[in-house]
């Protein structure tokens, strides 16, 4: 089977269908399984849509769809068409709910909101829709009546399709599309479009079927391809875990009784310890000091952790035990044996609680299970109160042990699981893919296995924390609906389950780690800390800490030296060379560029200009819930009088643009020289509002049931157009804020501090 590459023209439906088809070719057909088959094929769709507001009601209407196989594009403007289309190809191809065609959709949801009711789709024995969410209305897949089987590819990629295009596109790359589509003007399936317009539409599935059909070559065949991307992480280290990979059939069938043996003895015994577990579960760490906090700072360091998480799950202990229910510990002497002895899971309640470091506070009130009215908090983290409870590991109690103070406390509910090393062959899953990703590091010709082995590597913790409790959300008829967990039977289904190789509280621990490292600096920090997240830090005066770091990174080596003598694995696995031959040792801090400039609001909500590296000169913020390519050319126009048009072109992000874009920023890191980026430092406060349109976000409006309305589009031409449902988009602002107690508790920090 050939794939139809390089592209070339469109084909419209209906008048060009014949052709279409003609040109799709013979496919090749591969099975699944004893009853169900797949054409080995890539096929993507998409729409493009408008959305408006027809008399005070919020309408989106498609206005083109783009289909494509092998390689091949055909569009329509019209829904009626799009049914059309899919009679045709189920008849031509023979579909069947035992013959398949998988189609990738780069985020399905939306288009899943367009079509739900315009497809018939599969039931399985209860009467719910073939359709695997996660959560309401965020589809993974949807599988049809006639077999054709729709896939999100954004699950797949974890990538933006802009990203796919530019940078995962190696043996089918797809020409740059010339143009953009104004996404402010209305269209409907009557508006004329520009031909550089319907290039842009077409651009996207042939992008979408290039990456598919690279992915079909390189993991041999459609049926290998996971359903999400942290799929090929767990598949690869089951694989690994049972001696799949085991050039010995003997010796893999032995390491794979072996460890399964493993699991056999990890068991979560109760709804109650699956509960506490995941109460006692936090992210990174992510903060910034109060006493920081809406200042301008100058000359600002910063370090990163390399492959942080990675790093802890193959140089920490782990719990390696069934949980032993120990309840209530009364006193401190057994206390301090248990969590010196054991991975510790326990309540702790403490009484007039109160903070002793005055330059972080660590409790989240979040994650408190009880917690007197009367506490004073900073952004989320607790300060004091008379009386909180939360669920910890004795990671966690470290921390809060030299964070805190109290005049009373109880343990309660304690755990206590045998700690030790994860199991080898889980270590060395996740050596070989750091080995991997250090070796390929801008190899030529080695830029997909690179991609893969990098995104496997930043998975793998991923894997570790995934619900085995949660509610399945079902489509049934048109309506999402949810069925509450059965916590029992799925614990159950998970102790026993023959194909599992992790164990729920690995996951806790491993983030549990990385927070304790991460304090490591921050304690280390003191009065100098100025921000972290999750593997990063921020501080003053940063060479007065470098004893530390290097402290620190030698702590490290000798950690990993020790576990490899443990498992008799070579050192040169802790530490591989890169493409020049310099040998880079996993979980130590590196230096990353300075910030001659650095303000913060409080965690994800930070602007900066580097000191020094490629981005020396340039206004940057890193905002949860703002792009900063739309913000900031608005922050520059507005408060520092800089040409938005400049601006704008400086912070694209358009491949298209590169050559462009790097002479723009040229040009405002020269203008820049004469004049300073204060004005939008001082505007970056908790009163600041980027309106709509300089967000880069949008409000999506959900509609389940059918609207018909006469739009008139950008040209002035009215058009009749039905949906059946459909998600209305419309631009939203972002309105920095802080709560007022948190306001009181910074009680006037001065803007600017030398």
């Amino acid at each position: 089977m050939k794939f139809n590459y390089p592209y070339h023209n469109y084909y419209t439906f209906p008048q060009d269908y014949a052709k279409f088809i003609k040109e799709v070719g013979e496919l090749e057909i591969i099975q699944k399984s004893e009853k169900t088959s797949y054409y080995n094929v890539a096929a993507a769709f998409d729409i493009e849509t408008s959305s408006t507001i027809v008399n005070n009601t919020k309408f989106a209407t498609m206005y083109i769809w783009q289909f494509g196989i092998n390689g091949s594009v055909i569009v329509g403007r019209e829904w009626y068409q799009f049914s059309q289309l899919i009679n045709l190809i189920t008849k031509d191809l023979g579909l069947s709910k035992n013959k398949r065609l998988i189609i990738y959709v780069h985020n399905l949801s939306y288009e899943f909101q367009f079509i739900n009711k315009r497809i018939k789709w599969a039931k399985d024995s209860n009467g719910s829709n073939v359709i695997f969410s996660l959560e309401k209305r965020r589809p993974i897949y949807a599988l049809a009546d006639n077999g054709m089987e729709f896939r999100c590819s954004y699950f797949l990629s974890n990538c933006s399709l802009s990203y796919i295009g530019a940078e995962m596109l190696f043996k089918y790359p797809v020409q740059k599309a010339v143009g953009d589509l104004d996404y402010s003007k209305v269209r409907t399936s009557k508006t004329p479009l520009t031909v550089e317009e319907m290039n842009y539409c077409i651009n996207d599935v042939r992008v979408l079927m290039s990456y598919i059909q690279e992915k079909i070559e390189n993991e041999n065949g459609l049926v290998n391809l996971p359903l999400t991307n942290t799929g090929y992480v767990r598949k690869y280290t089951r694989d690994y875990c049972t001696g799949a990979f085991n050039p010995d059939p003997d010796l893999g069938r032995k390491q794979g009784f072996e460890y399964r043996a493993i699991m056999r003895a990890l068991k979560i015994q109760s709804e109650k310890e699956y509960a506490q577990l995941k109460s006692a579960f936090a992210g990174g760490f992510t903060h910034g000091s109060p006493l920081k906090v809406r200042k301008l700072l100058k000359n600002v360091g910063s370090a990163d952790l390399t492959s942080s998480y990675p790093y802890t799950m193959v140089s920490d202990y782990f719990p390696m035990s069934s949980g032993t229910f120990i309840g209530h510990v009364e006193y401190p002497e057994h206390f301090r044996k248990l969590i010196s002895q054991y991975c510790c899971l326990f309540t702790v309640t403490f009484k007039g609680l109160y903070q002793i470091f005055p330059y972080e506070s660590y409790i989240s009130v979040s994650k408190c299970v009880e917690l007197s009215s009367d506490y004073i908090s900073q952004n989320g983290r607790l300060c004091e109160a008379s009386l909180c409870s939360i669920n910890i590991t004795e990671l966690d109690w470290d921390i809060i042990d030299n964070i805190y103070s109290w005049d009373e406390i109880e343990i309660n509910n304690m755990r206590i699981y045998d700690k030790g090393y994860l199991p080898r062959e889980f270590i060395m899953s996740i050596l070989e893919l750091y080995k991997s990703k250090t070796t390929l590091k801008g190899v030529e010709n080695k830029e997909v296995e690179y991609l893969i082995k990098k995104g496997m590597l930043n998975s793998a913790y991923g894997m570790c924390v995934t619900d085995i409790v949660r509610d399945d959300a079902i489509f049934i008829d048109g309506e999402w609906d949810s069925v509450e967990a059965d916590a029992f039977s799925q614990l159950n289904h998970y102790n026993k389950s023959y194909t599992r190789f992790l164990f729920y509280p690995w996951g806790v621990w491993v983030t549990a780690h990385a927070r304790h490292n991460l304090w490591k600096a921050i304690f280390e920090f003191g009065p100098d800390y100025v921000y972290a997240d999750t593997d990063s830090i921020k501080g003053t005066n940063f060479d007065s800490h470098q004893f530390f770091f290097d402290k620190y990174n030698f702590h490290v080596k000798t950690k990993l030296m020790m576990m490899c003598d443990y498992y008799n694995i070579p050192y040169e696995m802790i530490q591989p060379k890169t493409k020049k031959g310099e040998p880079k040792l996993l979980g130590v801090w590196e230096r990353e560029a300075d910030y001659a400039y650095f303000k913060t609001l409080g965690a994800k909500r930070y602007m900066y200009e580097y000191a020094n590296g490629h981005d020396a000169g340039l206004l940057n913020m890193t905002v949860s819930g703002v792009n900063k390519n739309y913000a900031i050319p608005f922050l520059l126009h507005k408060f520092c009088g800089f040409d938005y048009n400049l601006c704008k072109l400086a912070y694209t992000t358009d491949p298209r643009q590169i050559k462009e874009r790097d002479q723009a920023r040229k040009q405002l890191v020269d203008y820049h020289k004469s004049k300073s980026y204060n004005k939008a430092f001082n505007a970056f406060d908790c009163d600041l509002v980027i309106p709509p349109g300089y967000s880069g976000k949008s409000i999506h409006t959900y509609v389940d049931v059918s609207y018909t309305a006469m739009v008139t589009d950008y040209l002035g031409n009215a058009s009749l157009c039905t949906e059946l449902s459909y998600t209305h988009l419309e631009p939203t602002g972002y309105q920095f804020s802080m709560a007022e107690n948190y306001l009181k508790y910074l009680n006037g920090t001065l803007l600017v501090e030398d």
